[in-house]
């Protein structure tokens, strides 16, 4: 927005002076801009829960699932909307940073602060200096109102700290250049706490307290949950295994009297190199595999290759003699063991026989 029509002022400047071809033209490709920011965005969230590559190239096709489309619209619309045209009202009623910010604050804790014993009674420069030729006492802020054109929700730090408020320091900035041009002592606003402020009331110099109880006990909920992630994510899978037994029929008697039962394996590898996996099966004497699409190894195995980020899903059927079951319903693993790292993928199933 500041790139194609200006900063705050120029947009202000320019709406008054009506609809203008030139007007016309860069809000047009603001909003142009606004919309492929959006819609990046939006299509960027979907590529998480997809193989990014493929989709792109069914999107490009116009292959991609309904979903797809479905939901990038959403994102693409929902961006548009709360980050161009509701950036003060989400910050301040959907946001929660604000509510999180004032329930962990307290009285030592840095925020930004307008030093009220500094600068009142505002006045302008001219009347400043003319008070202070009478003797009477004059603020530093001159009232100038930059501190609110600058915040991103609107928010006048002058009044005290409000949920609108951020910490994002661009009111800082802006009052630093108006007291450098002025040729008055910066940081009118700055990072202070409420303690310092009732010290400075009473002409006494700032204190700061950074180790006390509540960042001990922040410090050590950090320490906690960043320790829990870290071992999440230096002790997670990077292979799953899920079978899915069929239904109708549970099982089938073959012409030589053998027992077959049929069922969905599905094998997931999150790595990023193609892994393959040796299928076999536990607790069932005799069994044999076979899978479509897959030519069982010399010992029985089925070797199933999966490439990297994918899913592969495999109709096994599970062979045994008629008297190889024990019961109607033996409980069976079935194993997946990646022949490279010996890692080990198991599921519990039931191998369904006659009565």
């Amino acid at each position: 927005e500041r790139w194609v029509e200006g900063d705050r002022r120029d947009r202000i400047m320019k709406d008054k002076k009506g609809w203008t071809f030139q007007h016309i033209r860069e809000v047009g490709l603001k909003h142009f801009l606004w919309l492929m920011i959006a819609w990046w965005t939006g299509g960027a969230w979907v590529l998480y829960f997809d193989d990014a590559p493929t989709l792109v190239r069914q999107l490009a096709t116009f292959q991609a699932p309904f979903s797809a489309y479905l939901w990038i619209g959403i994102l693409t619309a929902t961006t548009y909307i709360f980050a161009g045209h509701m950036r003060e009202q989400v910050c301040l009623y959907m946001c929660p940073w604000p509510r999180i910010q004032a329930a962990l604050t307290d009285e030592w804790a840095l925020n930004v602060t307008y030093k009220v014993d500094r600068g009142e009674p505002r006045m302008s420069v001219k009347k400043s200096e003319a008070a202070h030729l009478k003797g009477l006492a004059a603020g530093d802020c001159i009232d100038c109102n930059q501190c609110v054109a600058v915040c991103p929700t609107g928010t006048d730090i002058r009044k005290g700290l409000q949920l609108g408020c951020v910490q994002c320091g661009l009111c800082i900035d802006a009052c630093d250049n108006v007291m450098k041009e002025i040729g008055r002592p910066t940081r009118l606003i700055g990072y202070d706490t409420d303690i310092n402020m009732a010290r400075r009331r009473e002409g006494k110099p700032p204190v700061y307290r950074f180790i006390r109880a509540r960042t001990i006990l922040y410090a050590a909920v950090m320490a906690i949950v960043g320790s829990v992630m870290l071992y999440a994510l230096l002790n997670r899978t990077t292979a799953l295994i899920a079978a899915q037994h069929n239904r109708n029929p549970l099982f089938v008697t073959l012409s030589d009297g053998h027992v077959r039962n049929d069922m969905t394996v599905h094998l997931s590898n999150k790595g990023g190199m193609p892994r393959t996996f040796a299928l076999t099966v536990l607790g069932l004497d005799q069994a044999r595999l076979s899978a479509v699409g897959v030519e069982p190894a010399a010992d029985g195995r089925l070797l199933v290759e999966v490439e990297p980020d994918r899913v592969r899903d495999l109709r096994v059927s599970i062979t045994a003699p008629g008297g190889a079951a024990k019961t109607d319903n033996t409980p069976i693993t079935v194993v997946a063991t990646d022949v490279a790292n010996g890692e080990v993928l198991k599921v519990s199933e039931h191998f369904f026989a006659p009565k």
